[in-house]
């Protein structure tokens, strides 16, 4: 375990499903509630924030979490992913940071860097050469952060919220 007051960062292991299910879900609803209606929100929930879907990506060898707690509480979390990545994505070696969320009572102290940087440290201890990731087109201050550490636009996705279709982008940048 690593820790840096006032955070503990850890391995999440199997478990952890629960908990990651219900910080998952947590963190998205309080980032992206207000800009979706509820119909939506709720209608995604199951497709994405569940124990088992938790457990399932725990038990993929290609993924791995890092879970963040502080004061007894997990209040973050970073997922990393080393599958195949999409052909928008250049680089012979990609790794993914699938989900990097903070409970918003806990941004503004540096966490969301912390995390930032310790992925891309990854990433390099690991040989990967490209870091990539996915954005909603809408989250300008997360496409700002990611721009702050050198991501650039690859290309754009399809996202299904409930009945909403939304327009995602690929980031990129080397290792």
């Amino acid at each position: 375990m690593k820790t840096s007051a006032p955070f503990t960062f850890r391995l999440a292991t199997a478990e952890d499903a629960s908990v990651l299910a219900d910080l998952g879900w947590r963190t998205f609803d309080e980032t992206f509630a207000a800009y979706n209606k509820p119909e939506d929100m709720e209608a995604f929930r199951p497709t994405a924030y569940t124990t088992d879907l938790q457990a399932e990506e725990l038990a993929d060898p290609n993924t791995v979490f890092l879970l963040v707690e502080a004061e007894g509480e997990a209040v973050a979390y970073v997922k990393w992913n080393t599958a195949a990545a999409p052909t928008e994505i250049s680089g012979q070696k990609p790794f993914q940071i699938s989900r990097l969320y903070l409970l918003q009572a806990w941004t503004g102290r540096g966490l969301g860097d912390t995390l930032m940087q310790m992925s891309l440290d990854r990433a390099k201890e690991n040989g990967h050469d490209t870091v990539w990731l996915t954005v909603w087109e809408s989250n300008e201050r997360a496409i700002r952060f990611y721009q702050k550490y050198g991501f650039e636009e690859a290309g754009e996705l399809t996202f299904v919220l409930g009945q909403d279709v939304q327009r995602d982008l690929y980031m990129q940048r080397k290792v």
